[in-house]
């Protein structure tokens, strides 16, 4: 739900008045539509004061932000060249469901427990600076050669490609996304990310197909991997990841993964249990695209691939996550350190760039007992401070990162980048 060019209500306007006199909302955006005196940056800024924790918002002296007003507003792409009379209001704080970018002509699959929140078609380009859901991340993994980097996510031919390609350019060693200085990489790639720790209980779908490995040959076996999955959180205060990963090593690998550790700089065996089933003979996931998802619920997970149910995982040995996380998905190389066999397939002298994964379209559907996550009104003044906790992603999201990075046993402060 996109208004471009609106800037925000006067100040002394809030989010409670906007809501209870619903009818001069459309008074409000017409006002909305014809104010271009602020720049979009300066609207976004704003928001800042709404964030948990800032005496502003507990002193409810916030500003009523173009994307909070987007979140209360239900407004259809297709309706902005259209007379504001067609605005309506719907549900307790007006959001239409579902977010994102659901196409009309689509008739969307139902399951019973579950509301479809959020669907990305990736029919048109997301800007990933002013979405008000998704943004991108500036960060590195240490196990890789990438350093990702808003570029690489691509919007071509009604879908989303995240492309891996030699690293001619310049990154700051900073950060945000880590906390922290990483070192440079060969590789540039990109991460798509949610902006906030705001999603928990529901079912993940995603239709995908990766990449291959060398230009026309999907046979041939690589590294890399190529992801949809949550994850909390930066600097590893409360790690918590639920993946689907599908890998270079064979043309129908795929993995599942659960990683939950507390205070861990680094990644340890003990703290994932993962799946590499060898029942995908019969696949090639480099060839054709295939759907993955994963049910997320208290004390259970399941993990699907074209709708058949492939693993189910309890509370065992590990405990199934139930703190909020960003949803994320990348595309990356591990790094080619020897003697140990890489994750993602030993093959990496086979790998050849630029490598590219498809996303044709991604849907999270809402589990209808969860009544914290998301917030109703997707405004992350709804949020902890935990979950708060070194939450930016990149310099230029505007998300102020606050806390410490745990390294080596201290309690380090985070990295400054800059937005370029």
């Amino acid at each position: 739900m996109w208004l471009p060019g609106m800037s925000p209500l006067p100040r002394r306007a809030s989010l409670l008045s906007l809501i209870i006199l619903a009818p001069g909302v459309l008074a409000a955006l017409e006002a909305l539509r014809q104010e271009d005196t602020l720049p979009a940056a300066a609207a976004f800024a704003l928001d800042d004061a709404c964030l948990a924790g800032n005496a502003n918002s507990e002193a409810g002296a916030c500003d009523l932000s173009l994307r909070q007003l987007r979140s209360v507003l239900a407004v259809d792409s297709q309706q902005l060249d259209e007379p504001t009379k067609n605005v309506t209001l719907t549900g307790s704080l007006g959001a239409a469901l579902p977010l994102g970018h659901p196409s009309a002509s689509k008739v969307y699959p139902k399951y019973p427990g579950f509301t479809l929140f959020l669907v990305e078609e990736f029919d048109a380009p997301l800007d990933l600076d002013k979405d008000p859901i998704w943004t991108w991340s500036d960060g590195g993994l240490k196990e890789g050669q990438v350093r990702f980097v808003k570029e690489q996510i691509k919007f071509q031919d009604g879908k989303m490609k995240i492309e891996v390609q030699k690293n001619h350019g310049s990154q700051q060693s900073c950060s945000n996304a880590q906390s922290e200085d990483v070192p440079r990489k060969p590789l540039v790639a990109g991460e798509i990310r949610t902006r906030f720790n705001m999603f928990r209980y529901g079912r993940y779908e995603v239709r995908m197909k990766a990449p291959k490995v060398q230009p026309h040959n999907p046979n041939v076996d690589g590294n890399f991997v190529s992801t949809m999955f949550v994850f909390r959180d930066a600097s590893f205060k409360h790690w918590r990841e639920i993946d689907v990963e599908v890998t270079g090593r064979a043309p129908g690998a795929i993995s599942t993964n659960i990683l939950t550790a507390d205070y861990q700089a680094k990644w340890k065996p003990s703290m994932q249990e993962t799946d590499y089933p060898i029942s995908y003979q019969h696949m090639n996931v480099r060839a054709e695209f295939h759907d993955y998802a994963f049910e997320w619920l208290p004390g259970v997970i399941r993990w699907y691939v074209d709708g058949k149910v492939v693993r189910e995982k309890r509370n065992d040995r590990l405990e199934v996550p139930d703190k909020s996380a960003k949803i994320m998905m990348n595309l990356w190389i591990y790094h080619d350190a020897k003697p140990f066999v890489p994750f993602g397939g030993k093959h990496l002298d086979n790998d050849r760039f630029p490598m590219q994964c498809e996303y044709d379209w991604f849907r999270f559907y809402k589990w209808d007992g969860d009544h914290h996550y998301p917030p109703a009104d997707m405004s992350s003044k709804c949020l902890t401070e935990d979950d708060m906790y070194l939450t930016s992603n990149n310099p230029c999201d505007g998300i102020p990162q606050i806390g410490e990075v745990l390294k080596n046993s201290q309690k380090l402060k985070p990295c400054k980048a800059t937005c370029r």
